[in-house]
């Protein structure tokens, strides 16, 4: 399951929800701190590490280790 962050608009605390794609386009998530309803979703960038002929990015690695040795690039 994706893990989504918000932000409470009323006390700025930024917390994450770990939730199936189609529960989370159904519900409204409160703030755990706060209880506040008034939450907009963070956009959280991914990355994608691999050897693949059709991507052309840094077939080397990741941002993260630079040289394909960590647990997200698998060469």
């Amino acid at each position: 399951m994706p893990n989504y962050s918000y932000e409470c608009q009323d006390c700025q605390n930024i917390f994450e929800i770990r939730v199936s794609i189609k529960d989370m386009e159904k519900r409204e998530f409160t703030c755990n701190k706060c209880g506040s309803s008034n939450t907009r979703r963070l956009f959280n960038g991914f990355s994608y590490c691999g050897n693949s002929s059709s991507y052309k990015g840094n077939a080397g690695g990741c941002s993260s280790c630079h040289g394909g040795n960590c647990s997200a690039c698998k060469h």
